[in-house]
């Protein structure tokens, strides 16, 4: 079984991304290194073994600790692609049999890309999450703003004994997400079937005004406290819920901040 071009992200560059062999790798994977599309725009990709990711993929998708650590990898390699520059990130194990088959795909969704690219230029997504919390977690402190990394590695949990949410925090959250929105030049809700979850968003914001935004989460913070409500602002993260290069919806098409 031979090797499978791992496709990550494309990004625009006037000449070659400057790439080291300190940079993350996927599970078995090689160093990642870019392909020339021509005319300023680059794919980020990885060639990984065939065994891995295709014979053997069906039984490793049932590794979770396996998906896991290709997540981690595949995030990790589009943060530092993206680092002064936007990307258009692929969905998790985007694979191909070749980098003629990769230049062939992204040929014919250059267009796309290219939007997606103008769209999110000198910008990053946030994520904003508004929950009720138990008594006994109450007078924690704000949860600040932390790596893409180490929230892919966090496993959620749901707050024992949360109590119900009252009209007035619902209010306070809804006022909050509407305030936030203003930094932002696009969003999108998130489902959640948490039920103490209140609010589950992503943000498109521009580098200019990001740290208004961490203001306005940090003054917010102590008014919902006395509500119940804890609002946690993490990021920042590639545009993963702004893009979309596989001919699927993407959720940027759903709000217009």
């Amino acid at each position: 079984m031979g090797e499978l071009i791992y496709a990550h992200c494309a990004l625009r560059a006037r000449s070659r991304p400057a790439i080291t062999a300190r940079w993350p790798r996927m599970p078995n994977g090689d160093t990642p290194r870019a392909l020339d599309l021509g005319q300023g725009l680059w794919v980020i990709v990885s060639s990984v073994p065939g065994k891995d990711y295709e014979s053997g993929l069906t039984r490793r998708l049932t590794d979770v600790e396996w998906v896991a650590e290709c997540g981690v990898a595949h995030h990790d390699v589009i943060a530092r692609a993206a680092h002064g520059r936007g990307v258009a990130p692929f969905r998790l194990l985007t694979l191909f049999r070749s980098d003629d088959r990769v230049i062939e795909e992204v040929t014919r969704l250059r267009p796309r890309i290219e939007q997606a690219l103008d769209r999110v230029s000198d910008r990053r997504e946030w994520v904003v999450r508004v929950a009720a919390v138990s008594r006994a977690t109450k007078a924690s402190r704000p949860r600040a703003a932390r790596s893409g990394t180490s929230y892919l590695m966090e496993r959620a949990t749901q707050p024992a004994g949360v109590a119900s949410v009252s009209p007035a925090a619902r209010r306070a959250a809804r006022e909050l997400v509407a305030d936030l929105k203003a930094y932002a030049d696009r969003s999108v809700q998130r489902p959640s079937e948490a039920g103490h979850v209140l609010y589950d968003g992503a943000l498109l914001v521009s580098r200019a005004r990001e740290h208004d935004l961490g203001d306005a989460v940090r003054q917010w913070a102590p008014r919902l406290t006395p509500l119940g409500c804890r609002v946690s602002l993490t990021g920042p993260w590639p545009p993963y819920s702004f893009v979309s290069l596989d001919g699927r919806r993407s959720s940027a098409d759903d709000e217009q901040a």
